[in-house]
């Protein structure tokens, strides 16, 4: 079909829905952003997965010496297609864009589109450890600004679109459409009436039943066996909802430290070497950092523990020893905030899955231990997910996108209410210490400082 011919079908659909009643507009065009950011959500897991099916040939049971250098080669071919095809520097995404946003934008780039996720499959397929949501949310914010600008929209109403597009690449990336919506009135903060939260509804669930139906109508992390949580174990969740709070203290403040220290090195490549040497160092170490960690942290929720260490040094460490459990979840929880501010700091990645990933281990770690100290018997993968909603709820401080979030994305609803009770005490002894928002501590550091228009 002639270029002419494709222009012209175009202005006859774009004729046509202006004609149509205004919230039937609003309601059509922010159902097709949904879709759109759902198809792009499944191209980039699918890059991701096949780029880390690429490198997992050279990886076996066992160290493995190559992993001291994927990190860094993915670092480095994110900042090159960064600089070379889109001309700028796409790391903290998310902070970039939710300051765009507090400035009055509304105009994104077309490449905003596909260069954020060209960039994330590089720097997580290659071992990055952290999140694919930032870059997804962005390309959703860029698919609803250029849709929105097509269609002939003020500035204001584009703003709109933008937070449609963002919640829907949260949505489709954890499969959990009011997770997306949370991000967008939680996190991004925009103005939305009635009738545009009901906009936000349909693109959040247009996107995830699209990448849902397109993945094989499945859940990134699933707790095979779920039971009623039992009443006696509620003091064990009050447990685990302190020590969630005190470790997001902990990691918060890590991974600024982090943050604070590349950014004295000065130049990009500086910061890119370092980065990647230390993340290199960590993964040889522990290669369940690899990456998002979905899969580890699947096994890990219905009982396999040993996917923490199942190639490494500690590969041939016992799963049956509580001290050797309790000795590597340790440390994987120590040192994975160092990792999450190496990669989202030198590379391009997202800040949420991370968080899930040091959650179920602070779940696990604490639950094993306290059945080893009391003689409890807490169900140490229940113990697992509702770490993961405390942690993230204590590290973004979106406790309310964190309640819908977990439950949503592991398709566990049975666990709800320890969840919030987690959740809730997590978040508050955070914001006991810290009265800022995650994104603005960010801010102080760098981030968001660059348009994204």
């Amino acid at each position: 079909m002639s270029e002419t011919k494709l222009r012209d079908i175009s202005s006859f659909v774009r004729r046509k829905m202006r004609r149509l009643p205004s919230q039937s507009f609003v309601m059509l065009l922010a159902s097709a952003v949904g879709f759109a950011t759902g198809l792009a959500c499944v191209g980039l897991k699918w890059s991701i997965k096949w780029v880390s099916d690429l490198m997992s040939v050279f990886i076996s049971p066992g160290a493995n010496p190559v992993l001291l250098l994927l990190p860094l080669a993915g670092l480095v071919l994110a900042a090159l297609f960064s600089r070379l095809v889109v001309g700028e520097n796409l790391s903290r995404s998310t902070d970039k864009l939710i300051a765009f946003l507090r400035k009055g934008g509304s105009d994104i780039k077309k490449s905003h589109i596909y260069g954020p996720l060209a960039a994330n499959v590089f720097t997580l397929g290659f071992g990055g450890s952290a999140g694919a949501e930032g870059p997804i949310a962005v390309a959703g914010a860029a698919i609803g600004s250029n849709m929105a600008r097509y269609m002939g929209l003020t500035p204001q109403q584009v703003r709109l679109f933008i937070g449609c597009g963002a919640g829907a690449g949260i949505a489709a990336i954890f499969k959990a459409p009011v997770g997306g919506m949370l991000f967008t009135l939680e996190i991004l903060r925009l103005p939305f009436t009635s009738v545009t939260v009901f906009a936000l509804l349909l693109a959040c669930l247009a996107s995830a039943f699209t990448c849902y139906m397109l993945t094989g109508f499945t859940f990134d992390v699933f707790l095979a066996e779920a039971f009623p949580f039992p009443t006696s174990a509620y003091l064990g969740v009050v447990g685990l909802g302190i020590f969630a709070g005190v470790y997001s203290l902990y990691y918060s403040d890590i991974v600024e430290r982090v943050g604070r220290l590349l950014g004295r090195l000065g130049g990009q490549w500086t910061r890119i070497l370092v980065a990647g040497a230390g993340m290199g160092l960590l993964l040889y170490i522990f290669p369940a950092l690899y990456g998002e960690g979905y899969g580890v942290m699947d096994k890990m929720l219905n009982g396999d523990w040993r996917a923490l260490w199942a190639s490494g040094p500690f590969a041939q460490a016992s799963s049956d020893d509580v001290w050797t459990l309790a000795a590597i979840v340790g440390a994987l929880l120590a040192v994975k905030a160092v990792a999450v501010g190496w990669t989202t700091y030198a590379g391009v990645a997202g800040d949420f899955a991370p968080t899930l990933f040091a959650g179920s281990l602070a779940g696990l770690l604490f639950a094993v231990m306290a059945n080893k100290l009391t003689g409890s018997a807490l169900p140490a993968g229940d113990f697992a997910l509702i770490g993961m909603c405390a942690v993230f709820a204590g590290v973004i401080r979106a406790p309310f996108m964190a309640m819908f979030l977990t439950p949503e994305m592991t398709g566990n609803f049975t666990l709800f209410l320890p969840m919030v009770l987690a959740s809730g005490l997590s978040y508050g002894i955070v914001r006991l210490v810290r009265s800022e928002n995650y994104y603005h501590e960010r801010f102080r550091y760098g981030g968001g400082t660059k348009n994204t228009g």
